[in-house]
């Protein structure tokens, strides 16, 4: 009997433990106020040290503001531009290898719901993430695909244009805007209190998005969004 109730404890305990979820970790290496404002743009962490575990998801700009980091579902993009006329997309660029701005986490699995329409993205972010159990006091990344009705993206190019507005044109961004339907990916984080550091003053988002313009992968960073309504979005399973 005594025997029979140790492995009933045992057992009640495994599966307890195999039934404990465990709140997805977000680390912030950099800030956008040390990076743009300060011009702390010196090289936090690798993209090695990123990839020695599965399933990143991560968003930020190379090392000296050299363009922006993308990453996802194992895959790193960096979009750059040479001049702010054009931009470029590459996955595994061995010509980059670092950033000094990146917002990370590792997400073995993703639960995927209907993004809330018409709303203010960041409330249908929120939303989504509240109705899913998701501490929303905490940074949590998020996956979004479907339709942009519209929307408009940057690639930096080694100079906040804010901080310095008499960049000269070949050290300005590249700037996109698109008014046609396209199908997008955007990866991000939202980040309650977080100005500053994991996002830009005045919001709870730093979000990239992935897309193909014109038959050429293209990546940036997101700085408005219009969507259609049957977007669904990717939270971690908590």
């Amino acid at each position: 009997m005594f025997m029979f109730m140790q492995l009933i404890i045992i057992l009640s305990t495994l599966l307890l433990t195999s039934c404990t979820s465990h709140s997805t970790v977000v680390t912030q290496h950099g800030g956008m106020r040390e990076a743009l404002r300060m011009g702390k743009t010196e090289s936090r962490i690798t993209f090695e040290e990123v990839n020695s575990k599965p399933n990143a998801i991560a968003v930020g700009a190379l090392t000296n503001l050299a363009g922006e980091i993308t990453i996802f579902e194992g895959n790193v993009y960096t979009a750059t531009t040479p001049d702010s006329l054009t931009a470029t997309t590459i996955v595994h660029d061995p010509k980059y290898d670092s950033a000094t701005l990146l917002s990370l986490a590792y997400v073995p699995d993703w639960n995927e719901v209907i993004l809330p329409a018409g709303i203010p993205l960041e409330q249908a972010i929120h939303i989504a993430a509240t109705n899913a159990g998701i501490d929303t006091s905490e940074p949590f990344p998020f996956v979004i695909k479907g339709t942009a009705k519209e929307f408009h993206l940057h690639v930096i190019n080694g100079y906040c244009p804010v901080v310095n507005p008499e960049l000269e044109t070949r050290f300005k961004p590249w700037n996109h805007t698109e008014t046609t339907d396209e199908l997008i990916t955007l990866v991000g984080f939202y980040a309650k209190n977080q100005e500053g550091v994991m996002t830009h003053h005045g919001s709870n988002v730093h979000m990239h998005g992935i897309l193909t313009l014109d038959g050429v992968l293209t990546t940036g960073h997101i700085d408005s969004v219009t969507l259609s309504n049957d977007a669904v979005i990717l939270l971690p399973a908590e």
